[in-house]
Order: structure tokens, then sequence, then C-alpha cells
């Protein structure tokens, strides 16, 4: 086990490597690879540490032979989407400033102002998905005001960073919502900070800190949703999450109860190994592509196909293939590596962790030399869409349909984007012959 998630580590790391090397990229490898490795990871830690009280410690091990494998193919699938980067041949200096606070804006009136729209068969999903834009505004914003040590904005963007989590938590009992734009934005400044050691340092105390934050919520989370769902009033819920800081603490590994909540919550290897070991002893078999031809038919809008028989959650799928009883009104995150895994086996984590890879890397390389351009319409078209493949624990279903809403979403912010262009018009500056090493990217934003 501790091999497993030494590979794991490893690729985490050099994956950060390469991409800095050149820094032409938004984080969002990064952030998935993350991610991906927070819903196995500290699970199979927690079983290093707790093999004499937890359960299922062998299938655990069993799964994480499918995530190493998973870790390792995806970040060749990244390497491979950037093997011949070429260097920007021009550079536009335009209004971020200006950009960030428009993005940040209008996807929070998304968000907020128009949740009714989400009943709406493919149009609120379209509005959901393209409501992501905010974090591509805060990304930018922090990244830039970091750059600047302008503290005052730095304040701000964290501030409005913060929003998001801080709603999700009060207004629907989640913590994990938050974190995951949490880990968006924080990815890109991994590409973005010039020195390595902070790197190293900040996403050390980033994952400790994630992890403390992760035990003392666990501890807390049934009173703060029993609040929350039963309708509790502000003050209340606000006294139930609170309640987080009377009792804190920081993560132990000899801590009985911290390690038991990494493997209930943060150990989708059960899932994968308890699948994997039916396989094996013949007791279920492989989908041989059934789930992942509903992904593809998941790209088939709702409101076109009203009776299209796939849907986001995947409890019947989860269950036949474990062998579990699970509630069909709850949805449980089947994984990207479980559904692979139950499909083709190895071979299809590793094809499949291949072309995941070199597609996310494929988007979010594109963006961000739109961004360093200042081509920022053409940014929004492919950080949307990658933003919704960053779904570790969904299932293809999720990840085609919403991919699909996200460009619709997408093509929708392009044109508004455009429109406020013309009506609020910026500075722009135009610099030939720049390498985008000396880009903008880097450069302090003339002021909005």
């Amino acid at each position: 086990m501790t091999i497993l998630i030494a590979i794991c580590i490893c690729s985490f790391v050099y994956l950060i490597r390469s991409i800095r090397r050149n820094k032409l990229s938004l984080g969002l490898p990064i952030a998935y690879l993350y991610m991906l490795l927070m819903i196995h990871v500290p699970g199979a830690f927690a079983h290093i540490f707790g093999q004499d009280f937890l359960p299922n410690t062998g299938l655990t091990q069993l799964a994480m032979n499918f995530v190493a494998a998973a870790s390792v193919c995806f970040v060749a699938g990244v390497w491979w989407s950037r093997r011949s980067i070429q260097s920007s041949s021009g550079c536009c200096v335009v209004d971020r400033r200006k950009f960030c606070s428009f993005c940040v804006l209008g996807g929070w009136f998304f968000i907020y102002g128009l949740s009714p729209l989400f009943r709406i068969p493919s149009v609120g999903a379209a509005v959901e998905k393209g409501s992501g834009i905010w974090m591509l505004g805060v990304l930018l914003g922090l990244r830039a005001a970091i750059k600047r040590a302008d503290l005052k904005w730095i304040l701000i963007w964290l501030s409005a960073l913060s929003v998001y989590p801080v709603v999700m938590l009060l207004l629907g009992g989640f913590l994990s919502f938050g974190a995951w734009a949490i880990v968006i934005v924080f990815a890109g400044l991994t590409v973005s900070t010039t020195s390595g050691m902070r790197v190293t340092v900040g996403v050390v105390l980033f994952l400790y800190i994630g992890l403390t934050i992760f035990v003392n919520y666990f501890e807390h989370r049934d009173n703060i949703r029993h609040e929350v769902w039963g309708g509790a009033p502000l003050a209340a819920r606000i006294d139930s999450v609170t309640g987080i800081v009377n009792d804190f603490t920081w993560f132990d590994t000899t801590n009985r109860t911290h390690l038991i909540a990494l493997d209930l919550r943060l150990n989708q290897n059960f899932f994968v190994g308890l699948a994997a070991a039916r396989i094996q002893d013949g007791r279920s078999k492989h989908l041989y592509g059934q789930s992942l031809w509903e992904g593809l038919l998941a790209l088939v809008p709702r409101i076109l196909w009203p009776q299209k028989p796939v849907f986001a959650g995947s409890p019947e799928i989860v269950s036949k293939m474990t062998g579990l009883r699970l509630s069909p009104t709850t949805s449980f995150g089947i994984g990207n590596v479980m559904e692979l895994q139950i499909n083709f086996g190895m071979p299809g984590v590793v094809i499949g962790f291949l072309g995941l890879g070199w597609l996310i890397g494929t988007l979010d390389l594109r963006a961000a030399l739109a961004e360093v351009q200042g081509d920022l319409r053409t940014t929004i078209l492919y950080f949307l869409p990658s933003l919704a493949l960053l779904d570790p624990q969904g299932s293809f279903v999720q990840l085609f349909g919403g991919s699909a809403a996200a460009f619709i979403g997408a093509l929708v912010w392009r044109e508004l984007w455009l429109r406020f262009q013309h009506k609020f018009p910026g500075q722009l500056t135009i610099n030939r012959n720049i390498d985008y090493h000396e880009s903008s990217l880097y450069q302090r934003q003339p002021a909005g």
C-alpha cells in the first residue's frame, strides 16, 4: 500500500514540475489529479495507521493498484498534450481586472439570480455549468494581485473566493462543493508562483489544513445538516458551523476518530475494490462500454430528447457492481477509476486516463495560451468545458453531459463579454514578438 501511495504522490509532484517548466497553464490538470487523489489516497493512508481497527484493508489495497495506474497514465496524457508547446507570437495586454470582475459578478448572478432556471432541462444545465465562470475571474484576479504584491486586492479576491463555499455550507450543508472551487483556484497559483520552494510548502500546508478542516467538519456534519436541511434560521446555522471552531483539533494520524473519518468519506477505494473483487470472483462481469455509451448519450440535450434514459448520479450501477443495497434516491459517485475499471479492467483504466489527461491538458493549454494573448473570449470557450471535466468522483454521464452544457454556457458568455467590451471599452495594448514567458501573464495589469 505504501508503494502505491508513493506512486500517486510522485505522479502529482511530477505533474506540477512539468507544467511549471513553461508555466503556460491555468492549473486545471493539477486540480483534477489533486481531487482524484483526495478521494482515494487519504483513505488508503488511514488504513496504514489504522489497519488494526479499520475494515476492508484488502479491498483498499486492491483498488489502489488501479488508482496508481490512473495517476501515472493521467500525467502521461497531460504530458502528451503539452509535448510540442510553441512560444506565443504576440501578446495583448488587456484590462483583465475588468474581465475578472465581469466573470465573478456574472457567475454569481447565474448561480444565485437564475437558480430557478436549473429546473428547466438543458437550459438549467447550461446555466449551472456556465456559472463556473466566476472561478476564472477569481483565479486571474488573485494571480495578478499576488504578482503585484497588492495586499488590498489579494484580500478582495480571497473574500470573493470564500463566498461560494460559505453559502454552500450555510444553505446546503455541504463542504465538498466549496472545497472543489478553492482547489481549482489554488491549483492555478501553483503554476504562476515563481518560487518552487513556496509551491512545495504551500501544497503541503494546503493538504494538511484541508485534512484538518475535513475531520473537524465531519465530526459536526450531522448537526450542521440537521439545522440546514431542517430549515433552521440563519443564526442557528451559523452557530452549528461555529461549533467546528469551538471543538477544533488539528489532524493527527494517531487520532482514531480522524482515521475513521478518512476511511468513511475519503476512501472511494472500498467501492472500486469491492467491484474488482466481485469481477475476479465471477460474481459480476465487465460492462464492456455500457456506461461509457450512456455517457455519449448524455451529449444529446434533454430538451431535444425528454425521455433520455440516462441521468446524473449512479446508485443503480454502483449497487449492481458492488452487490450493495443503495438508496435509489441518493446520488452515489461511481468515480472515474471505478467506471473505467468495471467496463474494461486495467486496460480501461490505462487508456481512459491517458485520454482524460490528454483532453484536460489540451483544453487547459489552449485556455492559457488564449489568456496570454489577450483573447479572453477564447479563454472562456476552453475553460468552462474543461472545468466540467474536473469531477473524478462523478460518472461519465456527468462528465460528458456537463461538458456539453458548459460549452453552450461558454458560447453565451463569449458573446456577453464581447458586448460588454463594446459598451465599456478599456485599454488595449498589443506587443508583438514577445515570448509568453515575458507576457502579460506576469506583468502588472493596467488599472481598470
